[in-house]
């Protein structure tokens, strides 16, 4: 939401089971107030200090049990009070919360404001918050230009979450001209918000939630229509927000979306997503929501299709207190975002629409040579697989290209960083769309002294590994030599660091077949600290 300037009045205290404005600029000192009661009946006047800008609304939250309740605004004008003006009441579906709120079609220059609410129950009052609506148009005229969605990717690996479209959950048409088109020209921004208040669990608590929520929106703040793109509630449903520009009916149909009304000054491009409920334990009471699983998998999974089909880098996942001075999205919500972003990332390459499901194991054995084993329990039109090696978050090597998707079997003697391994199973489908399917991470065992393993393979023809492990920092000679004793290729030479494995690829293609020796002679400060010669046979 967007406040040029906002006045809170802090008039009783009160739980913060209402926080459905949360978005405030600054705070005033406790108002005049008075209670009067006759009968059953409560009445209770509150009345401002004097006001230093013009305004276009007021708005209050407060809790009372009495959905009766009635509430009215006047301003005092030329040190005369004008006539009383009823407000509109927005309720929670699922609680005694609710907003208060009136709004002018004109700019009110008014000095002073008195709120009156009537009801048959205490009633306990929160904040209050004018507005100036002069800069939050958010509609054009009849002869909008349409524009296109800018899509990332053509073929997607995310299936988007079902959505509950406008109808189904009733909305009110768009008012106040036409949407404006989101992307001008890209879309830049997915940011996360709570309604701070609204919760809802159920599909009928949802739907009645984002009524009241579009109800607030239009006819307390006087937007267009929901400030957001898309509600979630704590069951993972998902609500469609802001009308489309194009025909679509889902979100597989690449919806064009409208300008939203959520981040004041950073609607352009910027693609709101709200969660029902109240996450900010600082103000205590009843904020104290946690995100469900559902939610977050929801959550994820938009953002990851978003993110896909929209070109919006997970690392433009912001939180509504990134662009305004709010608590929105609320603590527990913004603790989340680095992770979220993490998953988005993951789940744009693995997908949540499987081209195949595949177990992957890793052994490391006492030479440092790793046991790589795939087998595919699923296949969705492979086309052909990829093995590759990772190591501390980058690419290492491509070790294993294949058409198909059998059960194979691969033996890794290129691993010499002494850092965890990460191997990644990707596949490519009939359709073009790439993923990666299962990884796993391995660490190899450090031995306490100098050791030179076997070559591999052995017998060889072709490339092989010379593989040894180092303890400390040492001179390294490593060379082959022939039955001669002549030395037919120099394969390390120089000064090598310790606690890790080396491997050195060498091509015995060009060697006469036979049996050949390789030696590694390791000097230190004492000079030679290791010698050893093992057998290699190169077959013709």
């Amino acid at each position: 939401m967007r406040l040029l300037w906002g006045l809170v009045l802090v008039l009783v205290a009160m739980p913060a089971r209402a926080q459905m404005l949360d978005d405030l600029d600054g705070r005033l000192t406790e108002p005049a107030q008075r209670s009067e009661t006759a009968g059953k009946r409560t009445t209770l006047t509150l009345t401002s200090g004097a006001l230093n800008a013009p305004l276009s609304g007021v708005a209050l939250e407060a809790v009372s049990a009495d959905r009766a309740l009635e509430a009215d605004i006047r301003f005092q004008r030329n040190g005369a009070w004008g006539p009383w003006l009823p407000m509109r009441v927005v309720r929670s579906a699922t609680g005694d919360e609710f907003v208060a709120g009136y709004r002018g079609d004109v700019l009110e220059p008014a000095v002073q404001f008195e709120i009156r609410m009537v009801a048959e129950a205490s009633i306990e009052v929160g904040r209050t918050v004018t507005f100036d609506n002069r800069q939050d148009a958010d509609g054009f005229a009849d002869d909008t230009p349409f524009l296109a969605p800018l899509a990332g990717a053509e073929n997607g690996t995310i299936i988007p979450p079902p959505l509950i479209t406008r109808s189904e959950w009733g909305a009110g048409p768009f008012v106040r001209g036409n949407p404006v088109p989101l992307a001008s020209p890209s879309h830049d921004f997915m940011t996360f918000h709570h309604a701070a208040g609204f919760s809802a669990t159920t599909r009928d608590e949802g739907i009645a939630q984002v009524k009241a929520i579009q109800d607030l929106h239009q006819d307390i703040r006087g937007w267009s229509d929901i400030g957001y793109h898309f509600v979630i509630d704590r069951g993972g449903r998902l609500y469609q927000g802001r009308p489309f520009l194009n025909s679509a009916g889902s979100l597989n149909d690449l919806p064009v979306f409208a300008r939203g009304a959520h981040v004041g000054g950073a609607n352009t491009g910027n693609i709101g997503i709200c969660m029902l409920g109240c996450y900010h334990p600082p103000e205590g009471g009843n904020c104290q929501d946690e995100i469900t699983a559902e939610a977050l998998d929801t959550y994820v999974t938009l953002f990851a299709f978003l993110s896909e089909r929209y070109g919006v880098a997970p690392s433009q996942i912001r939180g509504h207190r990134d662009f305004s001075s709010t608590a929105c999205p609320g603590d527990n919500n913004y603790a989340l975002l680095p992770g979220i972003r993490t998953a988005v990332t993951e789940l744009l390459i693995t997908g949540n629409q499987p081209i195949a499901q595949a177990t992957l194991t890793a052994e490391p054995g006492a030479d440092g040579v790793v046991q790589v084993n795939w087998e595919f329990v699923a296949d969705f039109g492979v086309v052909s697989h990829r093995l590759e090696r990772w190591i501390d978050g980058e690419r290492d090597a491509v070790l294993v290209r294949g058409q198909g998707a059998p059960p194979a079997t691969f033996a890794d003697a290129g691993v010499q960083s002494a850092e965890p391994v990460n191997y990644r199973l990707y596949v490519t489908g009939s359709d073009g769309r790439e993923q990666r399917v299962a990884s796993i991470e391995v660490s190899l065992d450090l031995p306490v002294r100098h050791t030179v393993s076997e070559v591999f393979p052995n017998p060889a023809s072709g490339r092989v590994h010379f593989r040894y492990f180092m303890p400390s920092r040492g001179r390294v000679d490593l060379a082959l030599y022939d039955t001669m004793g002549r030395r037919v290729a120099q394969l390390a030479d120089g000064v090598q660091e310790g606690e890790r494995w080396y491997a050195v690829p060498y091509d015995v293609g060009t060697l006469a077949g036979g049996v050949y020796h390789y030696r590694l002679v390791v000097e230190g400060f004492s000079g030679v600290v290791f010698d050893r010669a093992e057998t290699l046979v190169v077959n013709r």
